[in-house]
């Protein structure tokens, strides 16, 4: 389990240092507008959502799983 985690926490780590000059691109801050501001916390909001409906539908294929077993 322990390796699990590891490889998880690296994989991760990966994914974010590729992701950090794509990040620029997805929230750009233009501090002068604030119609910039509220578009940049209307993407995060909008991907919490998605983060959370992924997260949703890992737990519920993993109980519907274990349910059928």
């Amino acid at each position: 389990m322990k390796k699990f985690w590891q490889g998880l926490s690296v994989a991760v780590l990966g994914t974010m240092v590729s992701a950090h000059t794509a990040l620029a691109q997805v929230f750009p801050v233009d501090t002068a507008s604030t119609t910039t501001i509220s578009n940049v916390k209307a993407d995060i909001v909008a991907w919490g959502v998605v983060f959370i409906g992924v997260a949703l539908t890992i737990y519920a294929y993993k109980r519907v799983k274990s349910l059928v077993r």
